[in-house]
């Protein structure tokens, strides 16, 4: 009578666990081609693996994955639930979002103070999702911008690596500004902050007084009202 049993026990178990082996899958492959889809933008190409956890998971027909609440998305380890209809129970996956596309790197050292020109960049293609945070892939975003510090031979350009020019000098010499419906007035003063263009920056006049406005050119410091 034990073998029998021992027999039906085991077969129960094969059955439950391929039943639950191909729900898994079924949830994974709608994780993988959700994050693919919501990814899409990121790059050029984008690859997605699913990590499959221990969780028991119900006959999983129409899996309908999800972001958790907290929104999360993007490269790198993510977590995407997923609902069965068989049961609503939110299950949760962990995956791995890798994003193909191209980006900059400088073709040789750069001092610090350089400002960043097309010369000074070749495009390469790669997994961006393996670069550092804050890596700038966009001509827009780099040309123009001034090296804060010394950038090594094929290095990509970070965010942190660069900044605006001055187009204001601390006690500098400058053209206050300020304009409004009908009527324009200039006067002279001296800069108490650096700025580039749109910073805001102190200017002080002649009589002490300082205000603050915004870098609209070389030298040129603009309010909006009366300038008082």
């Amino acid at each position: 009578m034990r073998r029998p049993s021992l027999k039906i026990a085991l077969l129960l178990a094969l059955v439950t666990g391929g039943q639950n082996a191909r729900a898994a899958a079924s949830a994974a492959d709608a994780a993988r081609h959700f994050l693919e889809q919501h990814n899409r933008h990121l790059g050029q190409r984008v690859e997605v693996e699913v990590i499959r956890s221990g969780t028991h998971w119900p006959d999983c027909h129409n899996p309908a994955p999800f972001l958790p609440a907290n929104g999360q998305s993007g490269w790198g380890r993510v977590t995407v639930g997923v609902r069965c209809d068989a049961d609503r129970r939110a299950r949760y996956l962990q995956a791995l979002v890798r994003v193909f596309d191209h980006y900059w790197v400088v073709r040789e050292s750069v001092p610090a103070g350089t400002e960043i020109t097309p010369a000074l960049l070749q495009k390469r293609q790669g997994d961006i999702s393996a670069l550092p945070r804050g890596v700038l892939r966009q001509l827009q975003d780099i040309v123009g911008l001034v090296a804060s510090r010394p950038l090594r031979k094929g290095s990509p350009l970070l965010q942190h690596q660069l900044s605006k020019r001055p187009l204001v000098a601390r006690r500098q010499s400058v053209t206050l500004v300020a304009s409004g419906e009908g009527f324009r007035i200039a006067r002279e003063g001296l800069a108490m902050d650096e700025g580039a263009m749109g910073d805001l920056v102190r200017v002080k006049l002649e009589d002490r007084q300082v205000i603050s406005g915004e870098v609209t050119g070389p030298g040129e410091v603009s309010v909006r009202g009366s300038g008082r």
